[in-house]
C-alpha cells in the first residue's frame, strides 16, 4: 500500500502540470466573460456530482428555474440545463443501479413507454429532429426521475422535506420582494407568476404549516402560506386559484379538519367586508375587474371559457389531421412556412402554438395511438394520490411525507388543465412535478402499510382543529 503512494503523488503532478500547460496555452480565452462562466458552471456541476444526494437535485431545480425567469445570463441556464440533466440521469442511474435500493414500479416501465411513444412520434414529424431532440430530454427528464431524483429521498426524507420547506419559504419571499418592493415581475406573464406559486409553492407551504412544530416555526410558515395565496390573487391566473382552493378543500375534508376550512373561508369573507367598509366604491370596481379577469380573461362575450376555446378547436383540428400518431412531441406546425426554420433544434413560430391544455397539447403530439401509455402514466399517479387521500381520511395523520407530494401532485393535474406545461420538458415546473410524481410513487407503499416516520406527540384528539394549532413535526 505504501508503495503505491508515490506513484499515485506522481500521477497527481503531471496531471496538474498538464492542466497548467493547457491552460497556459488558452490565456486568451480566459478574458471571455462566457469561457469563465462556461468554466464556473462546469466546477459547479463537478462539485454536485461529487455529492449526489445531498446536492444534485438543488442545483438541477435552480438551473431549470434560472432558464425559465427574466434575470442576467437567462440565456446561461437555457443552454445549461440540458447538460445538467443530461448528467444528471447518466450519474443517477449509475449509482441508483450499483445501490441496495427500491426496485423499478410499473410508474417507470410506463415511462419507458411514454418515451417510446414520443420517439414513434418523432419519426412522423415534418421537424423530426426537434421532436426526436426534445423526446430525448423527455427520456432524460424519466430516467432522473426513475433513478437520480429517488437518491435525494430515499434514506433522508426528514432531512429533504425540511430543505423542500425552506426553499419553498425563500422562493416566496424573494417573489414578494421583487414583485412589490422592486416592481420586477421575473417569473415573467402572470400565469408563470400563478403556475409558481399554486402548484410548487402553495401545497408545500400548506403541509409544512399544518405540521409545524413551535410557535416560531408556526408564526413564520403561516406568514409564508398567506403571502403566497396573495401572489396567487395578484397573478389573477384562474387555473392557479382553482387549484389552491382544491388542493386546501381536499386537505381539509381528508383530515377532518371542517373547522379550520370554515374558519380560513370566514377569515377571507372578514377581510373583503373590512375593505368593502372602508372604500365600497374601489371594492366593488376590484371585483367586477376581477370576476372578467378570472372568469372570461377579456373574451366575455365568448364565455367562461372563451379564451380557450380558440387553442382547443385548432388542437382538436390538428388531431383530426394526424389522429394516430400526431404531430410528433414537443411540434405543433402552424402551417406557416417554415423557411430557415426547418430541421432546427430550437423551437419557433412554425413550431410551437398555445393549446390551452397540457392533455390536448400532448394528444395532438403523439397522436391517439402514443397518448395510451400517457393516459396509464397519468392513472397511475392519481391511484396514488387517492391512496393517499384514504390514508388520511382512516388515520386523520397530516405529518406523513407522501402528503404534500399527492397535494403538488393534485395542484399539477388541476393547473394543467388550462395550461400546456405538464409535457414540456424544459419548463421547471413539469421538472419538479414529475419529480414529486415519482418520489410519491415510492412513498405510497409506505403511506398505506407502515405508519408515519415523523415524531409526534400525543394529543387527546386526533388532529387540533384549533385555527393555527398544528400537530408538531421535527
Amino acid at each position: 500500500m505504501n508503495s503505491s503512494k508515490p506513484l499515485l503523488w506522481v500521477a497527481g503532478a503531471l496531471g496538474l502540470s498538464l492542466a497548467l500547460y493547457c491552460a497556459y496555452l488558452n490565456l486568451q480565452y480566459f478574458g471571455n466573460i462566457s469561457f469563465l462562466a462556461a468554466i464556473l458552471g462546469l466546477e459547479i456541476l463537478i462539485a454536485s456530482l461529487w455529492n449526489f444526494e445531498q446536492r444534485f437535485l438543488t442545483v438541477l431545480i435552480v438551473v431549470f428555474v434560472w432558464a425559465g425567469i427574466r434575470i442576467p445570463f437567462q440565456s446561461a441556464g437555457i443552454i445549461g440545463r440540458w447538460a445538467v440533466l443530461f448528467a444528471g440521469a447518466l450519474v443517477g442511474c449509475i449509482i441508483w443501479l450499483n445501490s441496495p435500493h427500491r426496485p423499478f414500479r410499473t410508474m417507470h416501465l410506463l415511462a419507458f413507454f411514454c418515451v417510446s411513444a414520443a420517439f414513434v412520434s418523432a419519426t412522423v414529424s415534418p421537424f423530426i429532429q426537434m421532436a426526436s431532440l426534445k423526446s430525448l430530454s423527455l427520456g432524460l427528464l424519466f430516467l432522473f426521475c426513475s433513478a437520480g431524483a429517488r437518491l435525494a429521498l430515499v434514506g433522508r426524507e426528514e432531512r429533504f422535506f425540511r430543505g423542500l420547506i425552506w426553499g419553498v419559504e425563500i422562493a416566496v419571499y424573494i417573489t414578494a420582494i421583487c414583485y412589490f418592493g422592486l416592481g420586477t415581475p421575473f417569473w415573467g406573464n402572470p400565469n408563470s407568476l400563478g403556475a409558481a406559486m399554486s402548484v410548487a409553492c402553495f401545497p408545500i407551504l400548506l403541509w409544512g404549516w399544518i405540521v409545524s412544530d413551535g410557535p416560531v416555526g408556526n408564526v413564520r410558515r403561516l406568514f409564508a402560506l398567506i403571502l403566497c395565496t396573495y401572489l396567487i390573487r395578484f397573478s389573477l391566473a384562474r387555473a392557479g386559484m382553482v387549484a389552491v382552493v382544491l388542493v386546501t378543500v381536499v386537505f381539509c375534508v381528508c383530515l377532518h379538519q371542517y373547522k379550520l376550512l370554515v374558519k380560513v373561508s370566514a377569515l377571507a369573507l372578514l377581510l373583503v367586508a373590512v375593505a368593502g367598509t372602508f372604500a365600497p366604491q374601489t371594492l366593488t370596481k376590484q371585483l367586477d375587474d376581477l370576476s372578467d379577469a378570472i372568469l372570461y380573461k377579456g373574451h366575455k362575450g365568448e364565455g367562461v371559457l372563451g379564451s380557450r376555446r380558440s387553442p382547443w378547436d385548432a388542437s382538436i383540428s390538428s388531431i383530426k389531421a394526424h389522429p394516430w400518431f400526431g404531430t410528433g412531441y414537443g411540434t405543433s406546425p402552424t402551417g406557416e412556412d417554415p423557411g430557415l426554420s426547418f430541421g432546427t433544434v430550437a423551437s419557433s413560430a412554425e413550431t410551437e402554438r398555445e393549446h390551452g391544455s397540457s392533455y390536448v397539447t400532448i394528444a395532438e403530439w403523439v397522436g391517439l395511438l402514443g397518448v395510451l401509455p400517457f393516459i396509464a402514466m397519468i392513472g397511475v399517479t392519481l391511484s396514488n394520490l387517492w391512496k393517499v387521500c384514504s390514508r388520511m381520511n382512516r388515520s386523520l395523520d397530516p405529518t406523513h411525507y407522501s402528503i404534500p407530494l399527492a397535494m403538488v401532485v393534485l395542484a399539477g393535474f388541476v393547473h394543467a388543465t388550462f395550461e400546456d406545461w405538464l409535457f414540456a420538458v424544459g419548463s421547471y415546473l413539469c421538472l419538479f412535478f414529475w419529480i414529486c410524481a415519482f418520489l410519491l410513487a415510492d412513498l405510497v407503499p409506505v403511506a398505506v402499510d407502515i405508519p408515519s416516520k415523523v415524531t409526534v406527540r400525543s394529543f387527546p384528539h386526533p388532529v387540533p382543529v384549533d385555527f393555527g394549532v398544528v400537530a408538531p413535526n421535527r
